[in-house]
């Protein structure tokens, strides 16, 4: 008789292991030619209000998909959800690909040109959910030493946001010391420093969006799409 704790789940997908959900992401992403950005980087960074202004900027432009991954998703996510209808949140603190490929199987009839993850993470290495490029949001307030601290991410990512720029006056951070880490774990990588807060330094973060998704056949969001319900919120401690 078959031990019951080896039977496998009735979501295969949970079970394959975090490459070959990556691997399926990356295929069905590709396929659609959906641009995949992860947005990485320790709590209090600042990534789920940058999210919500970048939604709030781009969704008038082109078609949103916005995966929020944390212990407190749901909060994140309602934020996001007034700017942008196809919002799953992932209440976890390690998403993987799997979940990621779960939670955007509950937005009803999605259709996007440009799929936001935003995940906590990135101490030791990028997760890889199957995204395109990993995009590493590092903040002003977590101190000068952040590059070294998650050099994994750094040396994985295509761009470093340096976020809440408007507080370099009132923490200490030395951006000499901060650019020089940088250059040191990925050389060349670009720096985008923003703050949504204030919002300063957006435009060059829309912009390289911009160029990312200019080689692409992009369809316009259609005035008369009625707004997708919420996705149902998953809970994967």
């Amino acid at each position: 008789m078959a031990n019951p704790s080896d039977k496998r789940s009735t979501r295969p997908e949970l079970d394959d292991g975090p490459g070959e959900a990556a691997r399926l992401n990356r295929e069905e992403w590709g396929r659609r030619d959906v641009l995949s950005l992860a947005l990485i980087g320790p709590p209090g960074a600042g990534k789920s209000l940058l999210i919500e202004e970048t939604c709030r900027q781009l969704c008038p432009h082109y078609r949103l998909a916005v995966v929020v991954a944390n212990p407190a998703a749901f909060r994140d996510s309602a934020r996001i959800r007034r700017h942008c209808a196809q919002v799953a949140a992932v209440c976890t603190s390690v998403p993987t690909a799997a979940h990621v490929r779960q939670a955007l199987g509950k937005i009803e009839n999605p259709v996007y040109d440009l799929l936001l993850i935003e995940s906590m993470g990135g101490i030791s290495a990028a997760p890889d959910f199957g995204q395109e490029a990993t995009v590493a949001v590092l903040a002003v307030s977590g101190g000068d030493d952040k590059a070294v601290e998650y050099a994994g991410l750094v040396n994985n990512a295509e761009l470093v946001l340096l976020t809440k720029s408007d507080l370099r006056g009132h923490v200490h951070f030395d951006a000499a010391v901060f650019h020089a880490d940088i250059e040191s774990i990925h050389p060349s990588l670009p720096v985008l420093e923003v703050s949504a807060f204030a919002q300063s330094g957006l435009e060059k973060w829309i912009e390289w969006i911009d160029n990312r998704l200019g080689q692409r056949v992009v369809a316009p969001p259609l005035a008369s799409e009625p707004a997708h319900p919420p996705a149902e919120k998953l809970f994967l401690g």
